[in-house]
């Protein structure tokens, strides 16, 4: 037998329904490299934890499982999860951590949405900030991107033991677009949680700096964290207008709905938002000071301040999207796929053995 890999991580994160991207990272990297077990000898095996009662029990658990089991038969233990898993009975397997991002330990004052509570603060203090320092313990990290891997060698981590594996766009962002209705009404989306560090009330007082009355703004996510707060900012301002959650079998539809689509957040190890929204033809303004990476925001445009912004959607109204800039991106986003991701995963394997 080949190369015996053993992805770990909580049972019901391995699962695609979640519209959550890790555990649909964690579904598909499952999944594609599967398919590849007959062509390149390698056996892969999920290690799934049974979720617990609440989450501290399901930390306490994973902790303790991960600490006392023994997993002398692998080669590779990858840990794809965000959740502290630090196998200490590995035998000669190498343990290697998807880095999603580190944030929390970096820019911590973007934590203030969910410090708030006792529960809360135990939460962000385990679940969450011990986490992403155990994975700096590894052998071995996969970055999800240049961003995550520079912020990891921030944090003392040897940047000759990262590689860095993107992720992908799901199939059905590749499908034809249909062909927009042109009309008086520009439709500017947001697609995303409230969370205080995606910045959403940047991308509101910029909107109401818009005269245009036909320029509407549609904010699609669940309506918690900042949510009650940024209703009040918009105020009775009729075309700024809060959809509600964005169901998983709608989403392709629902960026289709926009002719732009703004994403002000101030920190992202990856974002892929903003590569469906690539993948579905859409113009996409971000923050220029945020911490983006490069191979995320390469295409696109970029507001300096809440005035800046409010211009280039007035531009991009009257002026259109230029179609040279429209397709590069496009073809970009598409060529990321989860075959890809897959393939890149156990070519890092290969080297880390």
């Amino acid at each position: 037998m080949g190369m015996r890999i053993g992805l770990m991580g909580l049972e019901d994160n391995f699962v695609r329904n979640t519209g959550l991207g890790i555990p649909v990272y964690m579904y598909e990297l499952l999944k594609h490299l599967r398919k590849m077990e007959g062509k390149e000898g390698i056996k892969v095996e999920k290690i799934g934890y049974e979720r617990q009662r609440n989450e501290l029990a399901s930390f306490i658990n994973m902790v303790f499982k991960s600490a006392t089991e023994y997993y002398g038969n692998y080669d590779i233990l990858h840990n794809p999860d965000v959740k502290p898993i630090f196998p200490r009975n590995r035998g000669r397997a190498v343990y290697v951590s998807t880095g999603h991002d580190y944030q929390p330990l970096l820019q911590p004052e973007l934590d203030a949405d969910v410090n708030t509570t006792i529960k809360s603060r135990i939460k962000l203090l385990l679940e969450i900030r011990y986490s992403l320092k155990l994975t700096l313990k590894s052998d071995y990290l996969l970055a999800r991107s240049t961003l995550t891997r520079d912020d990891a060698v921030e944090l003392g981590f040897d940047k000759s033991r990262i590689f860095v594996v993107g992720g992908a766009v799901d199939d059905r962002y590749r499908k034809p677009i249909r062909k927009r209705k042109t009309g008086k009404t520009f439709t500017v989306g947001y697609l995303g949680a409230f969370r205080t560090r995606k910045n959403v009330a940047f991308a509101i007082r910029s909107f109401k700096k818009i005269d245009d009355r036909n320029i509407r703004f549609d904010l699609w996510g669940k309506p918690v964290y900042e949510y009650d707060m940024l209703r009040r900012l918009a105020g009775n301002r009729r075309s700024i207008r809060f959809r509600g959650f964005a169901p998983e079998e709608r989403m392709v539809d629902i960026y289709d709905s926009f002719d732009a689509f703004v994403f002000p957040s101030l920190y992202e190890g990856l974002c892929l938002p903003i590569f469906e929204a690539y993948a579905r033809g859409l113009p996409v303004i971000i923050y220029k000071d945020a911490r983006i990476p490069e191979e995320t925001r390469k295409y696109c445009f970029e507001a300096e301040n809440e005035v800046h912004m409010a211009r280039i959607i007035e531009e991009l109204k009257h002026e259109g999207y230029e179609e040279r800039r429209k397709k590069k991106a496009m073809d970009y986003a598409r060529g990321l796929t989860w075959e890809k991701t897959a393939k890149e995963t156990l070519a890092a394997y290969k080297k880390m053995l």
